[in-house]
């Protein structure tokens, strides 16, 4: 490729003409600009909201009392439980969204029920959940039977009644025996980053629609090719070098324009917080790099721009759900998390989580920084060899 000042013109024109034409796309600029948004919307409004509410507990106590509060919780109507035993990682999943809210009953709950005491279970939920007041509701009143009902039998018990007629008489004398209580604990506490509902929406359908919508115009060059307008190109005084680049330059103005379009509207009408600038900087033109290189591979591979588009529509959407963009890596199983990680969306979901779930600064992701620069390079090279095979072919 020719270096200088007109080489640098050149590739500004070319990148210029393709911008241009792709602009006058309608199909392409709602695909660009309208419907990711949409998707943010209506996914961030009914996270959480869903009819089946998840909870995640954790049993420290492991008496029969503790059992029976979980089985009543686990018994009441739209809430299933799943059971943890690190605290650090329910954490983790409720601000990731893939838990409504978590559990704990701790070391001393049975006895302190057994001594006439009242007892205390943590409930730990993120504020702006809209399932958090249906997860606490339905803990108090589990929690409210299994106090009343233990301890009126015991106190009916130690009047001298059996336990079987003492079971009967619970709910009369419930109103005289020691009540358990709940204290709810917000997950981001402190100086952490209040989170909403669209923390995890926006950036996965960042990593989503820039990865789909890049390929797609990248496939164009097909057409191009099709149609005669890169050998027109060729004809010019300019090297390939000169054209793979200008092409190059525009396919990742888009992807970059589109990036950014997200991070904008997600932190303007959302309130989400990216985390770390420049940390998140470099993920979004990273990601872009991998996104366009891909996309020029493809358009220097296929013949036909609309049989490749039904193909890689559906190949694309499936390693966004490999790679964690339609559910969190954490709820699927290891060796799933493992194989997502062929897809470079994992190691920008993982980077993102880090960023804005964990407030994780450029050290903390750089390893996840790394991985998508060798996609960009390997993909990168991979698609400037092949597109200059089929511009001169």
């Amino acid at each position: 490729m020719t270096t200088g000042p007109g080489a640098t013109a050149a590739i500004v024109t070319i990148a210029s003409n393709e911008l241009r034409r792709t602009a006058r796309d309608r199909v392409a600029l709602f695909f660009i600009v309208v419907l990711p948004v949409v998707i943010i919307l209506l996914i961030g409004t009914t996270f959480g909201d869903m009819e089946g509410i998840e909870v995640g507990v954790i049993d420290q106590d492991g008496t029969r009392a503790s059992a029976d509060l979980v089985a009543t919780l686990d018994g009441s109507d739209g809430i299933s439980i799943e059971r943890y035993d690190a605290l650090d990682d329910l954490r983790r999943d409720i601000r990731a969204g893939s838990r409504s809210a978590g559990v704990v009953v701790p070391d001393g709950y049975g006895d302190g029920l057994d001594r006439g005491e009242d007892a205390t279970v943590e409930m730990i939920a993120d504020p702006t959940s809209g399932s958090s007041a249906a997860v606490q509701a339905a803990l108090r009143a589990a929690i409210g039977d299994e106090a009343v009902q233990i301890a009126a039998v015991r106190t009916a018990t130690d009047a001298g009644v059996d336990p079987a007629t003492a079971a009967g008489e619970a709910s009369a004398l419930a109103d005289e025996l020691p009540q358990s209580g709940v204290r709810t604990q917000a997950v981001d506490e402190g100086d952490a980053p209040r989170l909403g509902s669209f923390d995890y929406t926006a950036p996965s359908n960042l990593v989503l629609f820039t990865f789909v919508n890049t390929i797609v115009v990248g496939s164009m060059i097909a057409l191009e090719r099709k149609q005669g307008t890169i050998r027109r190109m060729l004809a010019t005084p300019h090297g390939t070098g000169t054209i793979l680049a200008g092409i190059g330059a525009a396919k990742l103005a888009l992807a970059l324009v589109q990036s950014t379009l997200i991070v904008v509207i997600g932190a303007v009408l959302f309130d989400v917080g990216w985390g770390d600038p420049l940390a998140a900087t470099l993920l979004v033109v990273l990601f872009a790099l991998v996104a366009t290189a891909v996309g020029l591979l493809v358009g220097a591979t296929v013949r036909d721009p609309d049989q490749a588009q039904a193909v890689i529509v559906p190949i694309s959407i499936g390693l966004a759900m490999l790679g964690g963009c339609m559910w969190p890596l954490e709820i699927v199983p290891p060796i799933m998390r493992t194989i997502g990680h062929i897809a470079p969306h994992a190691w920008a979901m993982d980077a993102w989580m880090a960023l804005i779930f964990d407030g994780a600064g450029l050290a903390e992701v750089a390893g996840d920084l790394a991985v998508l620069a060798g996609f960009a390079l390997v993909l990168g090279l991979l698609a400037r060899r092949r597109l200059r095979q089929a511009l001169t072919a």
